[in-house]
């Protein structure tokens, strides 16, 4: 669910995404759905140890059209380096400007590249969004894909094998749309990749069953000071990208031409 992420203090990159921006507002106001406001109030009054699967399949159903009230700042930089919009439940009896993740998401989460952190406090948070969670639900209408999909959830450097056939391509809207490549292009050049490039890659299955696809990013250890570093950035890729996605690095000499800007 990204709560252990989120509080977890881990090694980040030469330079992390923590300019903090303006939200726009809303062009009309936002209309919860009050029934899954109150659900999700019910929900948190249950112990932390408390909250089995059940728990959190209810609350990933109803948090979507709930109403919140957002915090003040807007928009924190968590502990792990990235942008989140705090969200907090209506105070009972305090009027309160309502703000819907439903309406957010196509508002300013999905152009802005914030997370959600919903009623965090100092140590704790009820629930963590990446970007990446955000832009699964803007995609497939679900914060998280637990189905069958082709991506084959390797995230690690790849190779070919000899005389493997493979299938390159560019990754669609639907996969990748563009303002996500844009913020994944904008990080890597703060981390000093020069010219940042992907695909889409497709092979066979092993054992043969199949077709599975991966992202390809030009990345290698030769791109950054050490191999720690090579794979922070190749983590922190994760954080803009479905759950559910794999993504590779390789060397862009190994696909010939088939990479492409970001």
């Amino acid at each position: 669910m990204g709560l252990f992420d989120f509080l977890k203090k881990k090694e980040q990159p030469q330079t992390v995404f923590k300019t903090e921006k303006s939200v726009p507002k809303e062009t009309e106001p936002y209309l919860g759905d009050l029934n899954k406001t109150d659900i999700i109030y019910r929900l948190v009054q249950t112990p932390r140890n408390e909250r089995d699967e059940k728990w959190q399949q209810t609350f990933l159903e109803n948090i979507g059209q709930a109403s919140f009230r957002c915090g003040n700042p807007q928009v924190i930089t968590g502990p792990d380096g990235f942008p989140y919009f705090q969200l907090f439940l209506p105070e009972p009896g305090k009027s309160f400007q309502c703000y819907v993740i439903e309406r957010m998401k196509d508002d300013f989460l999905m152009t802005s590249g914030f997370g959600v952190v919903i009623n965090p406090t100092p140590n704790s948070a009820d629930w963590v969004l990446t970007y990446g969670d955000i832009l699964n639900l803007h995609l497939n209408k679900t914060f998280y894909t637990t189905t069958e999909t082709p991506f084959s959830r390797d995230s690690n450097d790849e190779t070919i094998a000899e005389n493997e056939k493979v299938m390159i391509g560019q990754p669609s809207e639907t996969i990748l749309p563009r303002q996500t490549r844009q913020f994944i292009a904008e990080f890597l050049k703060r981390n000093g990749v020069k010219a940042p490039k992907v695909l889409l890659m497709m092979r066979h299955r092993k054992g043969g069953k199949g077709v599975s696809q991966d992202i390809v990013f030009n990345l290698t250890p030769a791109n950054f000071k050490d191999e720690n570093t090579y794979r922070s950035v190749m983590q922190t890729i994760g954080w803009y990208l479905p759950r559910h996605y794999s993504f590779v690095g390789m060397d862009e000499k190994s696909l010939g031409n088939g990479f492409m800007p970001l």
